[in-house]
């Protein structure tokens, strides 16, 4: 008995912190992620975010797209109760893509890093301008 309540409480422990964790990586991330990012694939591709979760899409600086984005703990049917954030980018009035925001993390050189995984699979890293 007295072992099943340690690995119940352990397990509890474990789970309460990813959700604590979770939280204030969402909170940080919103923060982050405001500027602008430029892709590491292609310079001539930047993204924008702005303070009001309006996202600006320029190629070869030229706004080619405006829409809104959220960050998350869900979107659409997926949702996350421990580790996931995700980047809610809205399509049309009713759909959404439902990007998963990996990272963002400043490196030794001082650049900052954003990391996004598409709903495709696709791993797109960004630098901060």
């Amino acid at each position: 008995m007295t072992r099943k309540i340690i690995i119940l409480l352990i397990l509890g422990l474990t789970f309460g912190c990813r959700a604590q964790s979770q939280k204030q990586r969402l909170t940080k991330y919103k923060a982050l992620i405001i500027g602008t990012w430029i892709s590491q694939e292609d310079s001539s591709y930047k993204i924008e975010f702005t303070r009001d979760n309006k996202l600006k899409i320029f190629i070869d600086n030229n706004l080619e797209e405006m829409t809104t984005y959220e960050i998350t703990t869900s979107c659409n049917s997926n949702s996350s109760n421990y580790y996931d954030i995700f980047l809610k980018i809205q399509i049309d009035s009713t759909s959404y893509n439902c990007d998963i925001l990996r990272n963002i993390i400043t490196e030794s050189s001082s650049k900052t890093i954003l990391s996004i995984t598409t709903e495709r699979g696709q791993l797109e890293k960004y630098i901060k301008q």
